[in-house]
This record gives structure tokens, sequence and C-alpha cells, in this order.
């Protein structure tokens, strides 16, 4: 009898193998005889899985997704809130050639969500669990004293969004001189605005 296959340890393996491929030659360098000779498997094997470029990149970003999860769950118990939210933020934020590797999966995956469904669904999932992650954060701090109480913790977790994904793809793209201690002074200068309700667009609730 033949030996059994563990098909989600099998699939894991190559969802990994895919995420080095994109952060070593980016998204053009993602094919599929490359993740299988990353993996050390032959092209057959993977078909077996994985049919497409783009099936491929969702594995990839669900495999990145749970490393990154992870690590932003241990950051979200840390308490007082305003250290969380820094912690979780530098996760986020292209500070290391690591981080710098995720920003090129998830600019490719901007491009790729233009012309295909499945992309596009699986990045929704990711912004909406990123924006709850950032509100919930918003309110606890807000419910520590460190927040003003007019901000609306939904809003200014949209702006947040908006800021760091600035800083990525300048970072990435080399449009910008954004080295990290920059990074984390643009990103303090937005979270101390947040104390007097200063931020602008965060929706103040006495409008």
């Amino acid at each position: 009898m033949g030996r059994s296959v563990d098909h989600e340890a099998r699939r894991e393996i190559f969802a990994a193998a895919a995420l080095r491929v994109i952060m070593r030659d980016g998204i053009a360098g993602l094919t599929v005889r490359e993740v299988a000779r990353e993996a050390g498997f032959t092209t057959g094997a993977l078909t077996h899985y994985f049919h497409s470029k783009d099936q491929l990149l969702i594995e990839a970003s669900e495999h990145s997704s749970t490393l990154v999860r992870e690590r932003m769950e241990r950051a979200e118990k840390v308490r007082p809130t305003f250290e969380a939210i820094r912690r979780v933020v530098a996760l986020a934020l292209p500070l290391t050639p690591e981080r710098r590797g995720y920003w090129r999966i998830w600019v490719g995956y901007w491009e790729r969500s233009s012309y295909d469904d499945d992309v596009a669904r699986v990045m929704r999932l990711r912004y909406d669990e990123w924006r709850s992650r950032l509100a919930r954060l918003l309110a606890r701090a807000q419910a520590e004293g460190d927040v003003a109480p007019d901000v609306d913790p939904r809003e200014a977790a949209e702006s947040l969004i908006a800021l760091v994904d600035g800083i990525g793809v300048q970072v990435l793209l080399g449009v910008g001189r954004i080295p990290p201690a920059r990074q984390r002074a643009m990103f303090d200068l937005w979270l101390e605005t947040l104390r007097s309700g200063s931020l602008v667009g965060t929706g103040s609730r006495s409008r």
C-alpha cells in the first residue's frame, strides 16, 4: 500500500514556498515551476493542488496573513493600549526586509484584484480584518482616556490604514525617502493627534 499523504501539510509546504519566492523575486517570479522547485517537489505534484498563478498568490497571502496575525494578536494584548497600537502598526509598516517582502505581495494583490474576483475577495477580507483590529484597539485606548472622546475609532482606523498604505507604497516603489525612523515618527505624530481629537477626518461625534 502506498504512503498516505497529508494534503493539508502538503498545501502548507507549497504556500510557504510560494511566499518565499514572492519575497525573493516578486510577483513576476511567481511561477508553478519555481514554486515547485522551491518546495522540493515536481510541478505535477504542485498542480494537483493549485492550477493557476492566482491560486498560488492567494495561498501565499493566506500563509503570510497567518504569520502576521499571530504576531499582531500577541501585540494586541499589551497595556497600555497606546503601546499595543504602536506594536501592531509596527508589524504592518515596511520597517525590515521581511516586512518589505510582505508589501511586495500586498502591492501585487492590488494589481491582480482589479481583474480577478477571487483575489479581490480575499483582499477585502484582509482589509476588513485590519480595519476591525485597529478600530477595536482605538476604542480600547479611548476607554483608557488616551484618545479624545470625540474621535470616531472606525474613521480613525480608516485614516491610519491610508497612512500605512501610503508609507508602504512609497517605500516599496522607492519614490519617497522614508527610512524606518521616519516611518515611526510619522506614525507617532498621527497617534499623538488622537489625544486632542485634532486628527483631520476622524469624524467628530459632536458634528
